[in-house]
């Protein structure tokens, strides 16, 4: 696994065509090509124990890739679900010392996928947002996935899919009913 700086994520995105330098701040690009979404709410009013099952099915739903990047796009919004010391002693058994704020990627191979599902756990348990863009033979993949402070992680792709967890509904309704970034 490897802790990317947000030049590195800048590279790392702009390589593979998912960086949209026209903001005022760098982010993942839209891609008007995903035009199939599914929708997972597991926690609307804070932890529900539901966290580690939808890690497991977001990782899941990626399919098949050689690389995958976790770029933690907002931190802070819930302090009192943020367990920053778990999350720094992860950080630093992959040999990194920087802070989030410094180096807000998470590269991660195959080989890394159960590290790689830890980090994906604590985004989701510590209320931060987050992208995860997959890529295979140096391309990106044609899905996405996005995951809110809010409690919700939205799978784009090009082709149907559904964010499958046990226990809770998925929302696979036509792109203009749910909501835009």
């Amino acid at each position: 696994m490897q802790i990317l700086d947000t030049v590195y994520v800048w590279d790392w995105c702009r390589t593979l065509g998912a960086l949209d330098e026209d903001a005022v701040r760098s982010r993942v690009r839209p891609d008007p090509s995903l035009t199939h979404r599914s929708q997972v709410v597991f926690a609307p009013n804070g932890p529900t124990g539901y966290e580690p099952a939808v890690a497991a099915s977001v990782v899941d739903a990626l399919g098949t890739w050689d690389e995958c990047l976790l770029w933690v796009t907002a931190w802070g919004i819930w302090p009192s679900s943020e367990d920053w010391p778990r999350y720094y002693a992860w950080r630093g058994r992959q040999g990194s010392r920087l802070s989030l704020e410094a180096a807000p990627g998470h590269l991660a191979t195959r080989e890394d996928e159960a590290e790689f599902r830890e980090v994906v756990l604590q985004v989701l348990e510590n209320g931060w947002d987050a992208w995860l863009l997959a890529a295979r033979g140096g391309k990106l993949l044609p899905l996405r996935i996005r995951l809110s402070h809010d409690g919700w992680a939205l799978m784009e792709a090009s082709e149907p899919v559904v964010l499958n967890v046990p226990g809770l509904k998925t929302d696979t309704a036509p792109p203009h009913t749910i909501f835009r970034r």
